[in-house]
């Protein structure tokens, strides 16, 4: 297991060396009270289709007793006189405010520790137990055991997923309204040379007098018609709308997966 060793050691170090970077980062940033200027909503279309959306935001504040201007995207509109907290980043002459500082830089901590524990846990366990011998001498049973614990992990989780929705759906605080689609929001992902796009519908609906918009939280395969309308379930309470993929196909697939996962052990056990 020495190739575990070489990259449980190879991780930490990229640990250290990002946990550095990080440190010098911050300790180099500056806090800056920022006065907004004006806020302007942003749309970049494409094809008639929304891409993004976002607030052009500008901001005065003072550094080492000078006036500074700049512009940052917000998410939300800001008030003219509304006061942000944010940082300074001498090196990149950069404004941003404190949620978006790991925009920053880029962190590889995370994936790092997690697969430096992983390796070193299997390098301790290899070397303690007999656990690694008895693996080596049985790959295709513990190959098996292995796939049947995914396959049975996916399978609870879609049932799980499954009877939330529909206990969720029925609760008698949700409620069906009519929805008009006015804006419909396209996403691109690409795979090599295929190119493959995802629309979301912008729903826009009242209730209790009160008018909401809002993004749907899942992709369509095919545009939908704008302008068109569509029922959808809304929570009264939060006021937001409760989306859930088909319920049916999910508990039948739950299914599936967990019948899988019994016969891949039946098999190994027989």
């Amino acid at each position: 297991m020495i190739a575990s060793a070489v990259i449980t050691v190879i991780c930490f170090i990229v640990i250290i060396i990002d946990l550095i970077s990080m440190a010098n980062v911050l300790r180099s940033c500056k806090n800056v009270r920022c006065s907004v200027v004006s806020s302007k909503k942003i749309s970049e279309r494409e094809s008639s289709y929304l891409i993004r959306e976002y607030y052009q935001t500008e901001i005065s504040f003072k550094l080492e007793n000078t006036e500074r201007t700049a512009v940052i995207e917000t998410s939300t509109f800001c008030q003219q006189g509304q006061v942000l907290n944010c940082y300074y980043y001498p090196k990149k002459n950069l404004v941003f405010r404190k949620r978006d500082i790991r925009g920053v830089f880029s962190s590889y901590t995370v994936p790092a520790l997690s697969i430096g524990l992983l390796f070193l846990v299997l390098n301790t366990v290899f070397h303690v137990t007999s656990l690694g011998g008895i693996i080596l001498e049985h790959t295709t049973e513990a190959f098996g055991i292995v796939l049947g614990t995914v396959f049975s992990s996916f399978g609870v989780g879609f049932i799980v997923y499954s009877i939330n929705a529909f206990r969720h759906t029925r609760h008698s605080r949700v409620m069906q309204v009519s929805a008009e689609i006015i804006d419909i929001v396209r996403k691109t992902k690409k795979h090599g040379e295929n190119i493959q796009h995802s629309y979301f519908p912008v729903y826009y609906y009242k209730l209790n007098a009160t008018e909401h918009t809002v993004l749907s939280k899942f992709a369509r395969q095919s545009p939908p018609k704008k302008h068109s309308k569509e029922t959808i379930l809304i929570d009264t309470k939060k006021g937001g709308p409760v989306e859930y993929k088909d319920i049916g196909s999910s508990f039948v697939l739950g299914i599936l997966f967990i019948i899988i996962a019994a016969l891949l052990v039946y098999t190994i056990m027989m």
